[in-house]
């Protein structure tokens, strides 16, 4: 604070530091008075009193300036030495004089001690207060050095009493105002003293709001000064993109990932927010510095960030006129967020590359997924360790040939590719097989590694069912064409066996495109169609994108993976449907076996006819017996189908999701499996 006169100007703001020093001259020379007065009585029949006032008025302004002094010493930084001579009334008025003198010596340790810049321009504020409250002492001192003087000239048995002029009263009246300013200080610094960054602003801000207006204007004055620091690094942060802070002192800080460029880069530390600042500001400061840097450092955008530094940037201080810091920043948020997504869906094809996802990764693109299953079908019979990375590559680029495929952008088939998976004993290659969409910087903060392995996870299951229908039609096929053919010679001896699969085999393939349009088209277009309203928003941020896109493979893998995050259990959702997949191959390969049978028997009967006329009905025991495992496996898969069928059906109809009990629905529409409801669910649902 710069130094007041002590006797301020009309018009004037006075600072607090400022008293009225106003004193009555001595009009009357003390020569010529001719009478004593009441006063003049007393003063010569006074007790003698050791110090005299004469004598604390000589010392107190050494005092006051937390100086040592042969009448009033310190004992240490918190306690000074008073007479024991002296009057009980004379004691009580130097408690409270040397009331700010103690107060001023512990608040000169307290600006000496080390923090943070915040910290420190905390003690500068104070410190400039302290050189005010000084320049206070010295017009004090000064005007004592004048009454002492005028003492000289007071007969000797009036000396040691004021004659009205400068009185140790006098000095508290104006040490008055000093002294609260002095109080308010301590205990800020008492509440401060270990608290650093946003929690020291928040502590003096709180005293902005006291129903005392000079303690609450004080405190908004204190603030200016000491909200400095936080307001450059404010400036640094939403016009740069970068952040100095040494000693942990702001709400942004650097997060234990340092290598990211996005995720763990940058952290909220909310302990050190201000709460002169609003939450939605917070976010908007937050997001604008982090995307500045996300821009320089990810996107190569340095140049940008310097150019729109330079144009935008400005000053920041405490108590701004409403709304221009506000303004300010979102006029920041609203340019740094715009460019950004401006970049990831020009320069870097983000909508091209999540909708590449869609087509190949969750099987899209129909005609693709069509041809490239048809080309693998007869290399994925074979057992996995007898495959090569190349030719499945090879055929991947023959099915995009072959269909629209071809017609996606490079940078989308560049990253399209085909692998297998850690090989185990046993396993063929549609146990191993997989695709792979390699997703580069920037997009890898949106395509991160655990939607990674969502894509993955969905991919795996989306290709196993389109197997199991892939497998299913071609026995069908092979059933449909052997009646009109082969079979039709053989009727005698399997028609049964193939009614009934032909009717299990019907039941299958309704139950697999009835699960597949579920997916596809409930739970993957609808997911879609959300995502894609999200990407067309004007006001959308990186974090919000990630949000999106996160809760969109979440939707998916929930829904259609049919509840998937207890996949765990043996009576998951999940579970049960490998058991039913598992089981529709394990009745394909039991159709073939059946399909083969026939045909040997037709063979045989060929044989006979043309070896021995009239022998044909004769069938060999060992294949009486064949037959007969045959179509013992058949009924039991068929058995073991609709159990598991059912059991799917009674957990589906008591999913909270809609969809996913109208599936149970669309998978039992004519009610031909009996569903055994559960009796607990029941019993919830009568409390209900």
């Amino acid at each position: 604070m710069s130094e007041v006169e002590l006797n301020p100007s009309p018009g004037g703001s006075p600072s607090p530091w400022a008293s009225d020093l106003a004193f009555d001259s001595l009009t009357t020379s003390l020569s010529a008075v001719i009478l004593q007065t009441k006063a003049d009585v007393l003063a010569l029949n006074k007790p003698p009193t050791e110090p005299s006032e004469t004598k604390l008025l000589r010392d107190v302004s050494f005092t006051l300036q937390g100086l040592n002094s042969s009448t009033l010493p310190f004992v240490n930084s918190g306690a000074i030495s008073l007479p024991n001579t002296l009057p009980l009334p004379m004691i009580s008025i130097l408690h409270s004089l040397v009331e700010p003198a103690l107060l001023y010596k512990n608040l000169t340790v307290f600006v000496e001690s080390q923090s943070g810049l915040i910290g420190q321009a905390f003690r500068s504020a104070i410190e400039k207060e302290l050189r005010g409250y000084l320049s206070l002492i010295s017009k004090i001192d000064e005007e004592i050095r004048k009454e002492l003087q005028a003492e000289k000239d007071v007969p000797e048995w009036k000396r040691g009493w004021s004659l009205g002029g400068v009185t140790l009263k006098k000095c508290i009246y104006w040490l008055r105002d000093p002294t609260i300013i002095l109080r308010l200080m301590t205990d800020m610094a008492d509440k401060c003293k270990d608290k650093n960054g946003g929690q020291l602003l928040n502590v003096l801000h709180s005293y902005t709001s006291h129903g005392d207006p000079f303690i609450s204007d004080f405190a908004s004055r204190l603030l200016k000064d000491v909200s400095r620091p936080f307001y450059e690094f404010l400036q640094q942060w939403i016009y740069t993109g970068d952040i100095r802070d040494p000693y942990m002192e702001y709400f942004v800080q650097k997060g234990d990932q340092s290598d990211a460029v996005w995720d763990g880069r940058y952290v909220l530390e909310e302990s050190q927010i201000p709460t002169f600042i609003s939450d939605e500001l917070v976010k908007k400061i937050f997001q604008t510095g982090k995307s500045l840097d996300f821009i320089r450092m990810g996107c190569g955008g340095g140049d940008w960030v310097d150019q729109y530094g330079t144009e935008l940037s400005r000053t920041f201080h405490y108590g701004e006129a409403d709304g221009e810091i506000e303004a300010a920043i979102d006029t920041a948020y609203r340019k740094t967020v715009t460019h950004l997504m401006f970049l990831l869906t020009t320069k870097f094809k983000l909508k091209e590359h999540i909708q590449a996802l869609k087509n190949y990764l969750l099987l899209g693109q129909g005609d693709f997924v069509a041809m490239l299953m048809e080309l693998l079908a007869p290399s994925l019979e074979r057992p996995a360790n007898t495959l090569y990375r190349h030719n499945l590559t090879s055929i991947l680029e023959t099915a995009i040939r072959g269909s629209n495929a071809q017609y996606s952008i490079p940078e989308v088939l560049r990253n399209l590719d085909a692998r297998m998976l850690e090989l185990s004993h046993g396993e063929i290659g549609w146990d191993v097989f997989t695709l792979e969409y390699k997703v580069e910087a920037p997009l890898d903060v949106i395509v991160n590694a655990y939607a990674t392995r969502q894509y993955l996870k969905i991919f795996n299951f989306l290709w196993r069912l389109k197997r199991v229908g892939f497998v299913l039609d071609m026995a069908w096929r092979r059933s449909i064409t052997g009646a009109r053919g082969i079979l039709s010679y053989v009727k005698d001896a399997v028609d049964s066996d193939w009614k009934m699969a032909r009717a299990c085999c019907s039941e299958m393939i309704h139950f697999i495109c009835q699960l597949e349009y579920y997916i596809l088209y409930e739970v993957i277009e609808s997911s879609w169609s959300k995502l894609q309203d999200e990407l067309n928003k004007p006001d959308l941020t990186l974090d919000h994108l990630i949000e999106v896109h996160t809760k969109y493979l979440g939707n998916i893998t929930h829904k259609g993976l049919l509840g998937s995050a207890r996949a765990g259990k043996e009576d998951s959702l999940i579970h049960q449907l490998h058991e039913i997949l598992k089981v529709v191959l394990s009745f394909t390969d039991a159709i073939d076996a059946l399909y083969n049978f026939s045909v040997e028997e037709y063979t045989r009967r060929q044989t006979a006819d043309s070896n021995t006329p009239g022998d044909n009905d004769a069938t060999p025991a060992i294949e009486i017996t064949l037959h007969a495992s045959i179509s013992m496996r058949i009924k039991s898969l068929k058995t073991n189908f609709h159990s598991l069928v059912e059991k799917l059906l009674a957990d589906l109809a008591y999913q909270s999701d809609t969809e996913m009990r109208f599936l149970g629905v669309r998978l039992n529409f004519n009610e031909y499996y009996v569903v055994q409801r559960h009796k607990k669910m029941t019993a919830d649902a009568a409390r209900t």
